[in-house]
């Protein structure tokens, strides 16, 4: 049996001092990692589950930047997440915009169409997380012009699309939300046919 006593007689008195300290950080960090990635699974897989204001909690109170890190690190998780907030779940929604700016190429790219889908469902929260800071005046225009890829060869479709969505940011009234329309699409944009960016153009 290996014998890590005898192991260390062959050295000098600080190169044993060096190996024990290099072994007790060693030993510690992995039970953090440990500690910490278990919550954060568990969490990461209720929230993905079924996103609610209940598992967002969950999630944000287990590790809010180790469980962030779960979630970005997967693909499958990042494509789990864009699908909730496409059919209109507000917390999946609010949790993309959150960590919009952590976001590159194309992660970028399918999380902000996502959120434009998104607005499809509930044009007055999208308009409000940029309100609350969770998205810039450009990120909120990209989300509201960005369409995804199954409309690449339809300019019709792409066309109905953006014209839907201008004229569900008019129809909002809430007062508060008046910046946020006037940086939403205009009329002469709409009719024109924005340039409907679609992930094929973009590739």
């Amino acid at each position: 049996m290996f014998n890590f006593e005898n192991m260390l007689q062959g050295f000098s008195t600080g190169m044993r001092r060096c190996m024990l300290m290099l072994l007790f950080l060693t030993v510690d960090a992995r039970a953090t990692n440990r500690s910490n990635s278990s919550p954060c699974q568990a969490a990461v897989h209720e929230f993905l589950s079924l996103p609610s204001q209940r598992t967002l909690t969950a999630l944000t109170r287990a590790d809010e930047t180790g469980c962030w890190a779960v979630i970005e690190s997967s693909n499958r998780k990042l494509n789990r997440l864009n699908r909730w907030a496409e059919h209109g779940n507000r917390w999946a929604a609010q949790y993309s915009a959150k960590h919009l700016k952590q976001f590159d190429g194309g992660n970028l790219e399918d999380t902000l169409i996502a959120l434009g889908q998104f607005s499809d469902h509930d044009m007055e929260r999208l308009l409000l997380f940029a309100k609350q800071g969770l998205l810039s005046k450009g990120e909120l225009s990209d989300a509201l012009t960005m369409l995804p890829l199954t409309l690449s060869d339809r300019p019709s479709a792409q066309l109905a699309v953006l014209k839907a969505r201008r004229s569900k940011v008019v129809r909002l009234t809430r007062a508060d939300l008046r910046q946020q329309r006037i940086q939403g699409p205009s009329k002469s944009s709409a009719t024109a046919g924005w340039r409907a960016r679609t992930a094929c153009s973009r590739r």
